[in-house]
């Protein structure tokens, strides 16, 4: 009998254990949606648009996008809070990635190319990854991305083709939900 109250005493601390945990992980933040998409506002509709012509807004602001910032390839970057627009990979630059938590890192991307140039992670494997390109991305052993894990951040090398298909897919099924 003892065995069996012991038992459910571990599950039911388990149990309480597993609700702190849900419940003090801090909410995610919606990903960064884009350019000249409508804002989403609670319970108010901001502009008339019957619901079938909602994925033919998408298609033109993401097509207009690419137009506005036109490259062979892009870079899509996400952390676990958010997602940025893509990058045109068609110049040489550096950029740093900040997050609340402390953690940077720094992205460097050329033509058609980019790779993590630092970051202050202890295991520094995201910077011994490499760089990726067009040309490597499929021999690569992380084929077209670049992962930090100990900053949840990963970088994705896209044609331009799958990048407005990515868009496509994130933004252009259905409207937001009402809040």
């Amino acid at each position: 009998m003892s065995r069996k109250k012991d038992l459910i005493l571990v599950l039911a601390l388990l149990v309480l254990a597993l609700l702190f945990l849900l419940i003090s992980r801090p909410a995610r933040k919606p990903a960064a949606v884009p350019p000249d998409a409508p804002p989403a506002e609670t319970g108010t509709v901001t502009e008339e648009r019957p619901a079938e012509s909602y994925a033919d807004f998408v298609s033109e602001t993401v097509r207009a996008y690419f137009e506005e910032y036109p490259a062979a390839s892009y870079l899509f970057v996400n952390t676990g809070s958010s997602a940025y627009s893509p990058i045109p990979l068609n110049g040489d630059n550096s950029f740093r990635i900040a997050q609340q938590d402390g953690s940077e890192n720094v992205i460097h991307i050329g033509e058609n190319s980019f790779y993590m140039e630092s970051s202050n992670c202890k295991n520094q494997n995201c910077v011994g990854q490499g760089e990726v390109t067009l040309e490597n991305r499929e021999s690569r052993p992380l084929f077209n991305m670049v992962i930090c894990l100990p900053h949840n951040l990963s970088l994705e090398l896209l044609t331009r083709e799958e990048a407005e298909a990515r868009l496509l897919e994130m933004y252009g099924k259905d409207p937001p939900p009402a809040a």
